[in-house]
């Protein structure tokens, strides 16, 4: 089963893995060291995406970009209440 770790954990392990080594900070968290060793350059990628993102559409069309999709969210979450009462509704009889 493979774990998930939150983005603070996955930050105070780096921080760790920064201060004392990767294989003592893997050792001490209980975390595989193949792990420790990638979440520094996926998180280096993903800013430089997020960057990129941001310098080619802009900041204003950036938060708008994320209002429209908040709003699709919602909608979305709302089809799928719907649905999931109708699915109750016919289910009971």
């Amino acid at each position: 089963m493979v774990r998930k770790y939150s983005d603070l954990e996955r930050s105070e392990a780096v921080k760790l893995a920064d201060e004392i080594g990767p294989p003592s900070a893997a050792v001490r968290l209980g975390i595989p060291i193949n792990t420790i060793y990638g979440w520094p350059g996926r998180a280096r990628q993903k800013a430089a995406f997020a960057q990129s993102v941001i310098s080619e559409m802009g900041p204003e069309a950036v938060v708008e970009e994320n209002a429209r999709l908040k709003r699709e969210l919602a909608r979305s979450r709302a089809e799928v209440e719907i649905l999931q009462d109708a699915l109750g509704f016919f289910v009971e009889r």
